[in-house]
């Protein structure tokens, strides 16, 4: 079967071209900033084989239409996107890529009969902690967001009702949680609300000092592999209910992380600051898991186990 997969180098992006390959798909990546080298580091070169780079703008429909013409694309996954910080410097910008641009991939999709597209909503959509109600957050509840990345991602998930019930498309958005692992150091140029992510694995992975804020925050953690491997679900569950899934892993405090680096790394130096952002990460998973029969599988210790290595092999230091 032949993927287009929007974003393909980008982080999470990487890792979903890496396990439809491993599964024997062609993929085609369309990506306005190719990462070849990181690309290279997730993928083996049998699986890069199968894989095809195409370097354009989701806002580019002709270029959209040319390439899906070239590829014949069975299934599509768009995780192409501005992200926050970035959304909230040029929110015309943000407006194009993240709403026309899924416009243009779900138009581009019906003129190619696409059987089914999974693309990157986001828990944004829900607003920050302190304006979400207590407990769980469900996986229908009301959208609130207080930002113009969230508030781009509510509309894409009302153009995904619009185009299932009035055009008949097959589409699904995946709303990823704090995602963590190799790579998410990519994320932080393109705006990402994850840099302190950095300071508590990518520095002490290396042996240098990290300072994290907000220690006492639960957070829902993750791991990167486990949030490709529900994209690549999504994508073989056709016509599930639901516009929007959440896509969840562990929850823990800063803290508790921070101590679980501690223990893979004794000598690390990291400092973590009291406090929290406000309110805890508690999101619904029981829909998700009956509509496209994902779970998380990697602990938080193994997840960051993976993390740290790649990181110290990057660096040729052994692994721990």
């Amino acid at each position: 079967m032949h993927y287009l997969v929007t974003g393909g180098t980008g982080f999470v992006g990487a890792y979903v071209v890496r396990d439809l390959a491993r599964q024997g798909h062609q993929v085609t990546v369309f990506d306005l900033a190719l990462h070849h080298a990181f690309l290279d580091d997730v993928l083996s070169a049998t699986e890069r084989q199968r894989v095809q780079l195409v370097s354009g703008d989701v806002t580019d429909l002709p270029l959209i239409l040319r390439t899906m013409q070239d590829c014949q694309p069975s299934r599509v996954v768009h995780l192409a996107a501005t992200l926050g910080a970035s959304s909230e410097a040029n929110a015309l910008r943000a407006l194009k890529v993240n709403c026309e641009g899924t416009i243009n991939i779900f138009e581009a999709s019906l003129a190619f009969h696409v059987e089914k597209v999974v693309w990157a909503s986001s828990i944004a959509v829900f607003g920050p902690p302190r304006r979400r109600p207590s407990g769980e957050i469900a996986n229908d509840a009301f959208h609130r967001p207080n930002d113009v990345y969230g508030a781009c991602k509510a509309m894409n998930e009302q153009l995904g009702r619009h185009y299932r019930r009035q055009r008949g498309l097959d589409c699904t958005g995946v709303r990823f949680s704090v995602v963590y692992g190799y790579g998410k150091a990519l994320t932080m140029a393109r705006g990402t609300g994850a840099d302190f992510l950095y300071e508590l694995i990518d520095k002490p992975a290396v042996g240098q000092p990290g300072v994290v804020p907000h220690g006492d925050e639960l957070i829902d953690w993750l791991y990167v592999e486990d949030a490709a491997r529900a994209v690549v679900l999504a994508t073989q569950a056709r016509h599930n209910r639901s516009i929007g899934l959440n896509i969840c892993g562990e929850r823990h405090t800063i803290a508790e992380v921070a101590a679980c680096v501690r223990q893979l790394l004794p000598e690390a130096k990291l400092e973590v600051q009291p406090g929290t952002w406000g309110g805890a990460m508690r999101f619904d998973m029981a829909t998700t898991e009956a509509e496209i029969q994902y779970s998380p599988q990697v602990s938080l210790e193994e997840g960051l186990r993976r993390n740290i290595n790649a990181l110290r092999i990057k660096q040729g230091l052994p692994s721990i």
